[in-house]
């Protein structure tokens, strides 16, 4: 009788000392476990199209890769990474259609979910932010965009600051010379913006950037408001620059509005409208960038088969307000795939 309660004494005992066992080592496995651990990724995308152009009487079709890059992330730890990617391109050059590389983001950040602090060959936050507006980058540019007032990606810092879930600042300084042309240069473009957001589909931003010595400096303004809701979405941007690449009186100014509605589970209609114009210059008779003046229209539709990938039948015109230019009409199936 004495033994079995000995007995079962020390089995008492060694089953305390097993879930004790086990209770302390919990925290051990579970702190193992939350271990960062170093780590890259290896991403991509193709802008590929179909398009006929229609313009004084002729067309003309191709088929082109307007762009498509390759790039590596590393994640060094929780808030530390960096990013290297390379962008090939078609570009017009003395009349001939040709394939360019570039090396496009070169850069390391910091993001702790409050602060990001950014540095190397970076993109711009204004681009960044209104091409998710549009979403469709692979159709057709921002205006900004390509009318030359903003470069995509430039050399230099910036700083993103979440002031509270509504609310988020960025500033910056860049070399001002875009990501084509990475020579040093003394002269250096400040860059600011706030983005607001006051309800969950609501989103307003307003963008300033300055470059360049006293009254020939060059500044750029923009305002930005946007309704993005499930099915419907509506957004419009206005725009202006003075003093285009330091050239005192270069002003030039634009509106863009654009749309989108959801038809289906795939399929989206959009529309975008483009005005661009430039001022006339005292002792000019025309304005001063009236070649590229003019309204620009963009509409069809995106369809994803597969997540990933969109394809997208569109329209697109270009009615320059030179009167002895021709009008520009484009009939394009355009693809986008990333990994």
């Amino acid at each position: 009788m004495k033994c079995q309660t000995v007995s079962k004494v020390r089995m008492k005992k060694t089953l305390i000392f097993g879930l004790m066992s086990a209770a302390l080592m919990l925290p051990v496995q579970a702190q193992e476990s939350d271990q960062f651990k170093p780590s890259g990724k290896i991403f991509g995308l193709l802008f590929a199209n179909y398009h006929t152009t229609f313009s004084g009487g002729e067309n003309v079709s191709v088929f082109e890769i307007t762009r498509s890059y390759l790039g590596f992330d590393y994640s060094f730890s929780r808030t530390i990474m960096s990013r290297v990617m390379f962008d090939a391109m078609t570009q017009t050059i003395d009349g001939k259609i040709i394939s360019t590389g570039y090396l496009r983001n070169a850069y390391l950040q910091y993001d702790n979910g409050k602060l990001m602090l950014r540095g190397g060959l970076i993109g711009v936050e204004q681009l960044s932010t209104t091409e998710k507006l549009w979403n469709y980058r692979y159709i057709i540019k921002q205006p900004l965009d390509y009318s030359g007032m903003i470069f995509s990606a430039d050399l230099g810092f910036m700083a993103k600051y979440q002031v509270s879930g509504a609310m988020s600042v960025d500033i910056g300084l860049l070399n001002g010379r875009g990501y084509k042309d990475v020579a040093p240069d003394t002269t250096l473009k400040f860059i600011s913006g706030i983005t607001v957001k006051p309800a969950r589909n609501i989103l307003f931003r307003g963008y300033f950037d300055a470059m360049g010595p006293g009254g020939e400096r060059q500044m750029t303004f923009s305002l930005t408001g946007a309704y993005l809701g499930p099915v419907f979405s509506l957004g419009a941007e206005y725009f202006r620059q003075n003093n285009h690449l330091t050239e005192l009186g270069e002003h030039y100014s634009g509106l863009s509005i654009f749309s989108s509605i959801k038809v289906a589970e795939k399929f989206t209609v959009f529309a975008r409208y483009d005005n661009i114009g430039s001022v006339t210059l005292e002792g000019d008779t025309d304005p001063w960038n009236l070649s590229k003046d003019g309204t620009n229209l963009c509409i069809g539709f995106d369809y994803s088969p597969v997540k990933n990938v969109r394809i997208s039948p569109n329209f697109r015109g270009g009615i320059p307000d030179d009167t002895d230019a021709d009008n520009v009409w484009i009939g394009g199936l355009n693809v986008e795939a990333r990994f």
